[in-house]
This record gives structure tokens, sequence and C-alpha cells, in this order.
């Protein structure tokens, strides 16, 4: 470990080294043996004195500091120094929403759309998406009007949905009644429910939308494939008809069933279906909850909840009894 990494040189690490082994070296005798002139032998004891890792002895003699006393205090007075420049790093965070909306006033001067931007590409738009997630304050509403989500879809969508959850963001999604069909999807929706996300189902659902803070609104340009690109929406007047609509949408729509609401009459739901079976396939919870697309908590929490229904001591004896009973 060097002594560089609290501000000094390489030559004045050197110094203080030699005045630790030889405390009665003079300063003609050290300049010699460290290859350094007079000057430069002053010179670095002048630094050494203003870091207080020596003191002048009178006669012209140099003595160390107690390295236990010296380094300690230099440890803390870097530490002092680093933490004022943490604080006015990260006092700079209260310009972002001064920066924004200057920028966001530029856009609605030199766009001839006023406020309404185009994001080319799947690619991008989830990098857009990603930034608008990190940057909510206090709400995001989402209409998802496809059924069944997509693998794809759900792993791109959990780490966003994830951070919002623990920053405390209010996230409401609408979604199709065809979704909770999918193991896969509703295994996702009971997941982020569970972490206090809300969601309502419809039976049809308009097109693709999400609301960030009611300020800033993503729509697809192409409802049919929205992978072609969408428009960033800032406008005022757009964005609360855009959240209007979605209001509308949320107080006619149906809470998420809760578990036992969708189960057939043996008892049993899809999901608890599709874990049993993947409970057979797969030694590892890890490798059967990515097969499920859902987080290994939530996979095992499934499992635990299997094994009491069914009387069950461990996962062998589960698996018998569930075949016992049909329900594989």
């Amino acid at each position: 470990m060097s002594l560089m990494s609290l501000g000094l040189s390489r030559g004045e690490e050197s110094v203080y080294r030699h005045f630790l082994r030889e405390p009665d070296l003079g300063t003609g005798s050290m300049g010699e043996k460290l290859g350094m002139s007079q000057d430069e032998a002053d010179s670095v004891l002048r630094s050494l004195s203003r870091y207080r890792l020596v003191r002048e002895a009178g006669e012209g003699r140099w003595v160390p500091i107690d390295p236990a006393l010296g380094i300690e205090r230099l440890i803390e007075q870097r530490l002092g120094e680093l933490n004022e420049q943490l604080r006015l790093v990260s006092s700079a965070r209260s310009l972002i929403p001064e920066l924004v909306e200057e920028a966001r006033a530029a856009e609605r001067t030199d766009s001839p759309a006023g406020g309404i931007e185009r994001i080319d590409g799947l690619a991008e738009i989830r990098a857009r998406l990603d930034d608008l997630a990190f940057f909510a304050r206090g709400e995001m509403f989402a209409l998802q009007p496809d059924g069944p989500l997509t693998p794809a879809f759900i792993e791109a969508a959990r780490p966003l949905d994830l951070r919002c959850i623990r920053r405390g963001i209010t996230m409401r999604t609408v979604v199709l009644r065809t979704a909770l069909e999918d193991p896969t999807t509703c295994g996702y929706l009971y997941e982020m429910a569970d972490l206090g996300a809300e969601f309502r189902v419809v039976d049809k659902v308009m097109d693709r939308m999400v609301i960030y803070d009611r300020a800033t609104a993503v729509v697809p340009l192409d409802p049919s494939d929205s992978a072609r690109g969408a428009l960033l929406v800032r406008q005022s007047g757009l964005v609360s008809n855009m959240v209007a609509l979605f209001e509308k949408v949320w107080a006619s729509a149906d809470v998420l069933p809760g578990r036992d609401e969708s189960e057939s009459p043996d008892g049993i739901t899809d999901t608890d279906r599709e874990v049993l079976t993947l409970l057979s396939r797969f030694d590892k919870d890890e490798v059967a909850a990515r097969e499920m697309g859902i987080s290994i908590r939530t996979f095992r929490r499934h499992v635990a909840d299997l094994l009491l229904r069914l009387g069950a001591s461990n996962r062998f004896q589960a698996a018998m009894l569930a075949k016992d009973r049909g329900w594989m």
C-alpha cells in the first residue's frame, strides 16, 4: 500500500520512510542517499511539514512525527476533503430539474412539433424508458394492450419495475384479462404485485401508453408494431388528456384477482401446475425460476405454499402426492 493514495508524491513518501528508518539522518546525507540535491531535499521536507508528518527540531534538524499520529491525522484530513467534494457533487443533483426544464424549453422552441420527440428503434426506446424510469419521482402509469408477455419483455421490464418499486414510485398498470391465462405472465404480475405494484384487468384495452409523473408520456408510433418507433410527448395539454384517459380506463377496470380466484375446482392454479411440473424437471430452483420468468424468491414461495397445502415434508413427496391428486 502506498502513501500516494493520501496525496504524497513518490519522492515525499521515500523521504518520509527514510526518516522513519533513520530518524537521525541529516538532510545532506539524506539527499545523497536518495539522489537528491539539497534544494530538492529541503523542498520535500517543507511539503512533509505541511502534511504534518515531520517537524523541525532546530539547527536544521528534522524529525518524523509518529506515523500512528501523523498518518491517522492525514487520513482524517483527506476524508474531510473527500466528504466535502462528495457534498458538492451531490448538491449538483438539485440542478437537474432546472437543466431539464431549460432543455425542454429549447425543445419547445426549436421543435416544430412542440414538445413531441420521435424515437426510432427498439433499443433506443428501451434506453429512453430506462432514463424516464430512473428519473421518475412519484408515479408511473401504463396501458399494456398485449396479452401474454414474452420472456424478452419481462426480462427488459423487471429491472425497471424493481427500481421504481424500491424508490417508492406508485406503479399502476392495466393489462388484458387474457394475460392472466399465461402462467409466466401471471407469475410476473403477482411477483410485482407482492412488492407493491398495482394491476387491473380489462377485456379490451386501447393503445399502449406509459406516463411518468403526469408530465411525460410515451406512445407507439405504430400501434400494430411497437418496434418501429415511439413518440415521447411532453406537451402538457396532450399529456393531461392521456392521464385522463388512463384514469378512466383504470376506474372501469377490475382489480387483479387474488391467486385463489383463478383456481380450478380442484383448488390448484395453472401457476401451481407449472411449478410442480418444473420441480419434476429441474433440480435447481434458479433454473426453474428462470424458466417461469419469475424471481427465485417468488418461485420458492410457490414451492413452500404447495408443500403446505399437500402436507408434504419434501419436494419428492409433494410430487408423488400431486400426481395422486391428479394435479400433474
